[in-house]
């Protein structure tokens, strides 16, 4: 066989060997090119920088001889100027056909980005949709035109714009403080090394390298975990997502984010790029990897839903029984994946396999403007008689108006009821609707009886709010609890909340509990429809401190755990479903809690069982609060 022809400039293909590679980098996850008909493993063809490997399969026979997660590339048909392919690997059924243009000149590379504007070439798939049949034509650059569509930052005439390969960070890297340490920085871990992956091929090779070392695997994506469940992997293997923040939209019309892409990433391309958003958190360092699974939530909640509503699909790479790993694209209605898509709208991250890419179908618009008000009472103006008429105010309030439908589901507030040592308690309220009274008239309900406040309103599009309200703030220590609640708050809760807030034995100014609106849109889905189970609530509690020195670690904790169990000492220290409240969020792990299935997943978790016993029968992926297989 000779050697093929470089036609594309700029690839550096000058062999068959050479564009096999080349093609593994381009599609992520692609390891074979096969043809039907000709003998299996051999190079049969080569040209105008394609090659193609021999198969005895037949396109018929192909699905059922090689099972989803075998990653290869099935050539379909031939045409003068175009080679149509088949990816397989993404789910049993049909395959989706992409079309290639093979002509003079024109690389892959300038394909890729002028069609779909990576930031980045060659680390993912092809723009290849969920759900049916259909082409993909990368058309030709005008000639003359940059062959890459955009040229790199820095980069001079004639380089090569080259994919990431992937790195290994070990201890002696001087990343691996760093790439080791979450945002919390109370976690800090010692794992093996850390994989930093580029596309779903690198993925896979990392878990089965990791499966084969027998070393534990945790998953990175922003690094925001509450908990220890990511970077305490002493020993183990952290795969760091963050170079897979690609954001577009394919196809067939759904929108595809990686599995490293934070919620900034999505908010800023979906919004300049399509005019669509998600409706998430607004933390935006966030990684939507396992902000979505656990059926993220933000300030178009009440408005749009929680962002699993619109979930089409989820690619995850999980480890079957025989410890082989593969890349699964899990569809509802699928009946061989349905499950495990059911399982990642609500079932929280670190489960089941490692999440590479999800895809949403009828992102909504975003309004063009928002309405920010900040209102602050001062701490000192602040009787046990006010404290008490601002949280019944506020519960009373989104118990009449958190209904599908209401009017006032455009209003989403956070109640931020600081320890007395910040000075002030504040709330920010954003409102989306064309009828600024409606937000005034919720001011001055929340206000009254509560004394002398200060309000400042102000109007901006809706990106820019989006921008202002960013809550991740900076990287220190911390401890979180949850609650959601489905009545307002009962006397006995006001006044715990009142004592730890005002304890004189404890100062510290960034400790709090945020009250944030809940309901309308979120409150239309069943509790089993997905895996959020909490779907009647009016509002979602959030406790919190703060603080950068180990030394006071002990005091901050025993002041939380103590103010938690005091609002909650009628039911066992924990907000038991019950009517008034209904347990705790996921996507807040608290390792306090003892009876965390019933609390997160109510009655969801016996079928969360039986999805991990399906899809991780080795408990590959783990955590101290994973879901255990039945």
């Amino acid at each position: 066989m000779t050697n093929a022809p470089s036609v594309w400039p700029g690839l550096l293909c000058t062999d068959a060997r050479a564009t096999i590679h080349f093609l593994v980098e381009a599609f992520g996850f692609v390891e074979t090119i096969v043809v039907p008909g000709e003998q299996d493993g051999e190079i049969m063809h080569a040209e105008g920088g394609i090659v193609m490997i021999g198969s005895d399969d037949r396109r018929g026979e192909f699905a059922d001889h090689n099972r989803p997660g075998t990653n290869s590339l099935y050539v379909v048909t031939e045409h003068p100027d175009q080679l149509v392919i088949s990816l397989t690997g993404l789910r049993r059924g049909p395959h989706k056909e992409v079309a290639m243009s093979a002509r003079d000149g024109v690389g892959v590379a300038a394909h890729l980005k002028r069609r779909f504007g990576r930031r980045r070439l060659f680390t993912q798939t092809a723009n290849v949709g969920v759900a049916g049949l259909g082409a993909a034509v990368f058309s030709a650059p005008p000639a003359g035109a940059d062959p890459t569509g955009v040229s790199p930052r820095g980069a001079r005439g004639g380089d090569t714009v080259r994919p990431f390969p992937g790195a290994r960070v070990g201890p002696n890297d001087p990343r691996y403080a760093t790439l080791s340490m979450g945002f919390n920085q109370r976690w800090v871990g010692t794992p093996s090394y850390i994989e930093l992956v580029a596309n779903t091929g690198q993925v896979v090779r990392a878990v089965q390298d990791a499966v084969q070392r027998q070393r534990r695997i945790t998953v990175r994506g922003g690094g925001h975990c509450y908990e220890d469940f990511v970077s305490a992997n002493d020993g183990g293997v952290i795969i760091d997502m963050s170079q897979m923040t690609a954001v577009y939209l394919a196809d067939d019309g759904t929108f595809c984010a990686e599995g490293g892409a934070t919620n900034w990433d999505a908010y800023e391309q979906l919004y300049k790029g399509y005019g669509v958003t998600l409706p998430g958190g607004s933390c935006y360092s966030v990684g939507l990897g396992g902000h979505v699974c656990g059926g993220g939530y933000g300030l178009l909640s009440r408005k749009f839903g929680l962002i699993v509503d619109y979930l089409a699909a989820v690619e995850v790479v999980v480890v079957d029984r025989d410890r082989t790993v593969r890349a699964v694209t899990a569809v509802p209605g699928d009946p061989h994946t349905a499950d495990l898509f059911w399982a990642h709208t609500g079932g929280g991250g670190g489960n089941f396999g490692v999440i590479t890419r999800y895809y949403f179908r009828d992102l909504p618009q975003p309004p063009q403007q928002a309405f920010l008000a900040t209102t602050t009472w001062n701490w000192q103006e602040m009787t046990p008689e006010r404290f008490r008429a601002l949280l019944t105010n506020y519960g009373q309030f989104m118990l009449a108006n958190s209904a599908p439908g209401s009017p006032y589901s455009d209003l989403f507030a956070l109640l931020k009821l600081t320890h007395r040592s910040a000075g002030q308690i504040s709330m920010t309220t954003q409102f989306t609707g064309a009828h600024q009274r409606l937000l005034d008239d919720f001011l001055g309900q929340v206000a009254a009886g509560v004394g002398s406040s200060v309000s400042d309103v102000r109007r901006m599009p809706w990106l820019q709010a989006t921008q202002t309200l960013n809550g991740s703030g900076p990287n220190q220590r911390g401890k979180y609890k949850s609650a959601y609640m489905v009545q307002p708050f009962p006397l006995h809760q006001i006044d715990s909340i009142y004592r730890a807030l005002i304890d004189t034995n404890y100062a510290n100014p960034q400790a709090l509990l945020q009250v944030d609106s809940y309901g309308c849109q979120i409150n239309t889905r069943s509790p089993h429809e997905t895996a959020v189970a909490q779907r009647s609530s009016i509002m979602k509690l959030q406790y919190q401190t703060y603080w950068t020195d180990p030394a006071k670690d002990d005091d901050d904790l025993r002041w939380i755990r103590r103010f938690y169990a005091d609002v909650y000492s009628p039911t066992g220290g924990v907000p038991q479903p019950n009517g008034v409240t209904d347990g705790c969020y996921v996507n807040y792990p608290d390792v306090d809690l003892q009876n965390w299935p019933e609390l997160y997943y109510k009655d969801n978790y016996a079928r969360l069982q039986r999805v991990k016993a399906r899809w991780d029968p080795n408990d590959i992926f783990h955590h101290r609060q994973s879901i255990r297989a039945s």
